[in-house]
């Protein structure tokens, strides 16, 4: 442990951090991310380069070098117990060191511009000196710049120290700061001070990897999709050619020195003119009075409307007929869309439904009917070609004829119908007769002809007041014995009716049931068959003591559900029933281990023959949902018996383990950087990055595995790198872990 106090001259500095260290950065903007249709923009970029060293300092030699002035440190690689970034040495402000604590550089030139970066971390607040950390707000470090040789100082950036226990201050970062407009001289000098401070003991804090780097001059700009570069040194301004896209693009800008690449990519989304609603109003009684209105969106605006005639300024269309009408927009940048709208011309009203009732057996007894679609009441109704009008439409007890009808509104629109009412006589059936049902199968049937009355006719068949069947033949099948009562009907409504009478022979009795037992035998009971039976099952383990016998024991070899079957030969009888010989219960539980806070579904397995379920907790579904350690019983039972079941479940702490090495050469062993265990994690985050805090790989599944190259494929160098791994469990714990890896690149 070394604490120097030392003056170092400017010469020094130069012949000891001229090196080079190229990096750049581009960003890529557009005046106008959304343009028309036919329109353009103009794409802009603005970069920085930086390649040259003006000062560093790592404190790796033991001492500060190349500060023009430096307070008392501490220089190790161990103070306080928490390492730096690389795990070298570093500079500590501990309390050895008085207030105003500070590091101040020679004067150095940034006249190109640049960045100041470092690592730097605060000691937590309340542990003993010298690791005692600031906690007043203004007890913070701040990155200062003179360019008068420290007669005045300019503040570049600020670290409240938060209350002093802030896990980002209180852990090494890497900060990098631009230097501003304002600071870029040639005699520029940058300072690190902590200007208020409890005492000696107290708000003790440490720097690391000093680097500042001044702009290159040599970079270059260029569009690559149309090749256009802004030339050395020239790191703003736009493109003068405009883009003008048919659709979403992405374009993209590079920024390189030969050696160093950086890129960055804009969007832009073109915005298409459309006809959003169109609204109309149809003609009227037969009139050009229609009309349509087209509203729009999108597109550069200034729309302008036809409908296969000149184009107009406005989307409304007046005195339109019935038809189908394309409308087309077109933008003022001439681009267009179209929508199809229709009118509906329809009379001012329409006589629609129009029936008439017969007269019947010759009498005036006709009746006209009909509804109105349309129009504008007060309506007005004539049934003799308008001569007379009433405003009832209960046209009733009329004479046959044809009668001219007429409705008029009191707009004066209208509509004319005709219909014809018949005279009639009665039909009188001549013949009838029926056929036998046999066996109750409803094959028994009904014949008749019929004379007089007017044709078509249509016969009814009744047995009682239910409606069997009708028919315009008279022949009627598929009948059940009984009384029945025919009528038949002519077109005009007049009736004539007998009845008939359907005998039958009968059918087997068998008041065969779905039956469920727990042995595996019934007999048969109850079953009386005329000609014979023939029983038969779904199921060669179902046996029959007397398989043409009308009362047979039925035996079955397992337990299960069958379907029984008893066929008549004569009558084509079958009659069929289920007999379900019932399993004994049987159900099972599965151990589990989950994740603390989680809930897991217990479930029982779920058996046909399962009646009920009662667990050990006092539930009685089949599932139950667990959220603490033990075992779990659940007993299920039905009519034959009881079957129980005993899991173990486990609940425990779900957590991520992340290695510090890993030798990504290919050997097979050791190859990746990924976690060594991560049970139970339902959301993911790792960022991985370089000693200057710049992200390397991010990844958002735990099965991750870093193969020691970069987002674009590169391999990285051999090093300390750094994560930051974020997780949730299934439980809902979160979970935060960071520290370093070693890339190793062992042959």
């Amino acid at each position: 442990m070394k604490f120097t106090n030392l003056f170092v001259s400017a010469a020094f500095v130069a012949t000891s951090f001229q090196t080079l260290h190229a990096q750049c950065t581009v960003v890529a903007s557009v005046q106008n991310a959304i343009i028309p249709c036919n329109g353009s923009t103009i794409l802009s970029a603005t970069g920085s380069g930086t390649s040259q060293v003006a000062f560093g300092e790592n404190f790796n030699s033991g001492q500060p070098v190349g500060w023009q002035f430096s307070q008392v440190v501490t220089i190790a690689n161990n103070t306080c117990g928490v390492p730096s970034l690389d795990g070298t040495d570093f500079m500590w402000m501990g309390n050895q060191s008085v207030a105003p604590r500070e590091m101040t550089t020679i004067a150095l030139d940034v006249s190109s511009g640049g960045q100041v970066c470092f690592d730097m971390r605060y000691a937590i607040q309340a542990q003993a000196s010298p690791c005692e950390g600031p906690d007043l707000a203004s007890e913070g470090v701040y990155v200062q710049y003179s360019t008068d040789a420290g007669l005045s100082w300019t503040t570049m950036q600020y670290w409240s120290p938060n209350g002093g226990y802030d896990p980002v201050l209180t852990n090494w970062q890497n900060y990098c700061i631009p230097i501003p407009a304002a600071a870029q001289t040639t005699t520029t000098s940058f300072r690190w001070t902590q200007l208020a401070v409890s005492g000696a003991a107290f708000d003790h804090w440490g720097l690391d990897n000093i680097m500042i780097t001044t702009t290159a001059p040599n970079f270059n700009i260029t569009w690559l999709h149309d090749n256009y570069s802004y030339g050395p040194g020239v790191y703003s301004g736009n493109d003068p050619t405009p883009v003008s896209p048919t659709g979403t693009t992405s374009y993209i800008v590079m920024m390189t020195d030969s050696v160093n690449t950086c890129y960055d990519t804009v969007t832009v989304s073109v915005s298409y003119p459309q006809i959003d609603t169109t609204t109309t109003i149809n003609p009227t009684c037969g009139s050009i009075n229609g009309s349509l209105t087209a509203a729009s969106s999108g597109g550069a605006g200034g729309y302008t409307y036809s409908i296969g005639g000149a184009f107009q300024p406005s989307g409304t269309f007046n005195n339109l007929d019935t038809a189908l009408y394309t409308i087309i927009m077109v933008d003022q940048n001439n681009c267009s869309d179209t929508m199809i709208a229709i009118l509906d011309g329809v009379d001012s009203l329409q006589i629609v439904n129009l029936t008439s009732v017969t007269t019947t057996c010759g009498l005036d007894n006709g009746v006209i009917d009909f509804d109105i679609a349309g129009g504008t009441p007060i309506f007005q109704y004539s049934i003799d070609s308008g001569t007379t009008f009433s405003p009832s439409v209960n046209f009733i007890n009329l004479a046959p004829g044809v009668y001219p009808i007429y409705v008029l509104d009191q707009n004066g629109c209208f509509d004319t119908e005709s219909i014809e009412i018949f005279p009639s006589t009665n039909p009188n059936i001549d013949n009838f007769n029926s056929t036998l049902e046999f066996c109750s199968l409803s094959d028994g049937g009904v014949t008749s002809t019929t004379s007089l009355g007017i044709t078509p006719y249509q016969f009814v068949l009744y047995q009682g007041p239910a409606l069997i069947s009708n028919n315009p033949t008279g022949t009627f099948t598929g009948l059940q014995s009984g009384v029945y009562s025919l009528l038949v009907i002519d077109q005009i409504g007049c009736v004539d009716s007998v009845v008939i009478t359907v005998d039958s022979i009968p059918a087997p009795i068998a008041p065969l049931q779905d039956t469920v037992l727990c042995n595996l035998t019934l007999q048969i009971n109850g079953v009386l068959s005329y000609t014979g039976s023939n029983w038969t099952a779904n199921s060669p383990l179902v046996n029959f003591s007397n398989a043409t016998g009308q009362n047979p024991t039925i035996v079955a070899d397992t337990a299960g559900i069958y379907s029984i079957t008893l066929a008549d030969s004569v009558c084509g009888f079958t009659e069929t029933f289920q007999l379900t010989f019932v399993a004994d219960p049987y159900t099972t539980i599965l151990d589990t281990t989950l994740c603390i806070g989680e809930t897991q579904v217990l479930a029982a397995l779920v058996q046909p023959q399962n009646v009920s379920y009662l667990w050990s907790t006092g539930q009685s579904t089949s599932a139950i949902s667990v959220t603490e350690t033990g075992n779990y019983i659940v007993t299920t039972t039905n009519m034959c018996g009881v079957s129980i079941d005993t899991a173990s479940i486990d609940f425990y702490f779900c957590d991520i383990e992340v290695p510090n090495v890993f030798t990504p050469n290919n050997d097979g062993n050791n190859d990746y950087f990924q976690l060594l265990f991560f049970g139970g994690i339902k959301t993911f985050n790792c960022t991985i990055l370089n000693r200057w805090g710049q992200v390397i790989r991010e990844y958002d599944n735990p099965a991750f595995m870093w193969d020691g190259k970069d987002e674009s494929g590169d391999d990285v160098l051999e090093g300390v790198y750094f994560y930051i791994a974020k997780a949730v469990s299934n439980g809902g714990n979160e979970i935060l872990k960071h520290g370093n890896v070693t890339v190793v690149r062992t042959k």
